[in-house]
C-alpha cells in the first residue's frame, strides 16, 4: 500500500481482496500469452515458434516480474491466488503437451513431461527483473529452449 496512492479503505472500494487485485493485473498478460501459443500450437515449425513463445514469454517475465512472483508466491497459501495462477499455466502445458505429444509420440507421459518443462520455465523466468539486460534474457531463453530440444530429439531419435 505504500507504493499506491490509496489507502487501505479506499483499495478494498476497488477490488474485494489481493486475490482479485492479482487476478485483474494478471488479466491484460494473458492476451499476448494467448497468442504466443497459438502461434506456436499451430506452426509449421513448433521448434523454431517454441523459441520465439519462450522469448515472448521471457519478455513478459521481465516487465512483470513483480506481479507474476506475487502470483506465483502467493498461490501456495490462497486457493484464489492458485485459479489466477493455474489459468497462466495450464493452457502452456496443455500447448506444450500437444506438441510434445505430436512431435514425439515414443514418450511415455507427455502431460508431465510438458509440466516439468514448463515448471522448469516458469521457476527460471521467476527470477528475470526489469533490469535483466537482453543479453541476459537470450542466454535464459537458449538455455531452455535448448534443454526443451534436446529432450523432446532423445525421444524422436
Amino acid at each position: 500500500m505504500a507504493h499506491t496512492t490509496l489507502s487501505r479503505k479506499s483499495f478494498y472500494v476497488y477490488f474485494r481482496d489481493r486475490s482479485e487485485l492479482l487476478e485483474a493485473l494478471v488479466r491484460p498478460l494473458r492476451a499476448d500469452a494467448d497468442a504466443a501459443l497459438e502461434r506456436w500450437r499451430t506452426a509449421d515449425d513448433p521448434v523454431a515458434a517454441g523459441r520465439t513463445a519462450l522469448a515472448s514469454a521471457a519478455r513478459t517475465y521481465r516487465r512483470h516480474s513483480a506481479i507474476l512472483r506475487a502470483v506465483f508466491w502467493s498461490s501456495v497459501d490462497d486457493p484464489d491466488i492458485e485459479a489466477t495462477r493455474s489459468a497462466l499455466i495450464d493452457p502452456v502445458v496443455a500447448v506444450a503437451e500437444t506438441i510434445i505429444d505430436r512431435i514425439a509420440p515414443d514418450l511415455p507421459d507427455p502431460h508431465q513431461t510438458a509440466l516439468a518443462l514448463v515448471t522448469m520455465n516458469i521457476h527460471r523466468m521467476l527470477s528475470l527483473t526489469t533490469e535483466t539486460s537482453d543479453t541476459e534474457l537470450d542466454a535464459l531463453v537458449n538455455t531452455l529452449a535448448t534443454i526443451w530440444e534436446r529432450t523432446i530429439n532423445t525421444a524422436v531419435g
